[in-house]
């Protein structure tokens, strides 16, 4: 039988969290109660007490109650919460989390659910699950589930009863979902890409296939270049990485995308074959007027794509030569000539292949370290894609004859 964990500050939400916990039990799931409280008295008795939260982040509920700002206090008991979760995982005693809260208690539940590994049912039941700041901050680079609870989270009525009960049903039911692992033996490999350059995504996945690995699709943009660092780190990734990436120009120039500051750095320490394209670095994603002294492209009504400038473009080569060149493993840059993205070169909106070649000019120094190649075609081009399976390939086969404690 499966168990799921209840967690909230059951000085506030114990009648939400103890109506949740009746639910799960009533599917035939077992519970148990975390209370993440700080101020008052639980009003439940929990399964695992604040005293043991505080404990675990090596603090005490008095020290945590001294502490005068509200988001450092919860920060606490949400880091304690996390390691007494990541615990009961690991020993096979939880198999789903789900929390219940407003506001602080969103922040409570959901930074304890980061510290799980991706593949646990993680369920958020939030009055502000339609805040894009709020899922922003909670979800990051986990599969969290918020479950917007429409109202506040106070007290049980006909919507709180329906949204609670549904709530609890979804994560016993994920609980329940056995995922089958891939058992062929293949080797999975990370394309990370924005849709810019997507005919010669889909056809470096295709080729990937056909070379018998197992691709990984992120897209570079937002939270997906972090992603990519985080599944890199648990051990998801064993065949290689290709990176159509832009996000560190994002980075630079104040766009949208959220890069680590490890970003392109945890495949080399792995020493994984990897293969770098200064893919769409040719704009800056950002919303509609943020930048209203460069040439733009519309995309959407969320993002605008605005011509990059050569002095960042440089700057992009300089830093990520330097990430790149520490790499235990092979590395190739690959690098189209004719333009960097469908909106770049053959007569495209932001086609400007001077600034592009800021890139060269910064990335150029780490030649010798890392090997850099140039192709006189455009990234959509047969010939650009040939170019860049032909490096990884290159890369995979260094790569075997490398020993670097994998």
């Amino acid at each position: 039988m499966k168990t799921i964990l209840v967690i909230a500050t059951l000085d506030t939400k114990a009648t939400e969290a103890g109506f949740i916990k009746k639910q799960i039990e009533a599917l035939g799931t077992k519970t148990l109660l975390l209370d993440g409280g700080v101020l008052g008295s639980p009003m439940i008795k929990p399964d695992i007490t604040r005293e043991e939260v505080a404990a675990a982040a090596g603090s005490s509920m008095e020290e945590i109650r001294n502490i005068k700002a509200e988001a450092v206090a919860i920060g606490t008991m949400s880091s304690g919460a996390g390691k007494v979760a990541l615990n009961l995982y690991q020993e096979g005693k939880i198999h789903g989390i789900i929390g219940v809260g407003g506001g602080m208690g969103t922040a409570f539940g959901s930074g304890v659910m980061q510290a799980l590994p991706i593949g646990v049912p993680k369920v958020m039941v939030t009055s502000q699950g339609a805040n894009p700041d709020v899922v922003k901050a909670a979800v990051k680079t986990k599969d969290l589930c918020m479950f917007n609870a429409v109202t506040d989270v106070v007290g049980i009525n006909r919507l709180t009863e329906t949204i609670f009960t549904r709530a609890a049903g979804a994560v016993v039911g994920m609980a329940n979902a056995e995922a089958k692992q891939d058992e062929s033996g293949k080797k999975t490999v990370i394309v990370c890409a924005k849709g810019t350059t997507e005919d010669t995504n889909r056809k470096i996945r295709q080729r990937i296939v056909d070379a018998g690995f197992i691709p990984m699709t992120f897209h570079c943009w937002g939270y997906g270049p972090e992603a990519v660092e985080q599944v890199i780190k648990d051990g998801y990734i064993d065949g290689g990485v290709i990176e159509f990436a832009s996000d560190w120009l994002d980075r630079i120039a104040g766009g949208s995308s959220y890069p680590p500051d490890d970003r392109y750095e945890n495949a080399g320490k792995r020493g994984l074959p990897q293969v770098f394209v200064p893919g769409s670095c040719d704009f800056v994603v950002a919303n509609p007027g943020t930048f209203p002294d460069r040439k733009m492209h519309p995309h959407n009504q969320a993002a605008g794509l605005f011509r990059s400038k050569k002095e960042e473009l440089r700057r992009v080569g300089q830093e990520i030569g330097e990430k790149l060149s520490k790499s235990k493993g092979p590395v190739t840059v690959v690098i189209p000539l004719q333009g960097l993205s469908i909106c770049d070169g053959n007569g495209g909106p932001l086609t400007d292949l001077d600034a592009d070649a800021g890139f060269i000019e910064g990335i150029s120094p780490f030649e010798g370290k890392i090997k850099i190649k140039k192709v006189d075609a455009h990234v959509l081009d047969n010939e650009f894609s040939d170019a860049v399976m032909e490096a990884f390939l290159e890369n995979v086969a260094l790569a075997k004859g490398i020993n670097v404690g994998l």
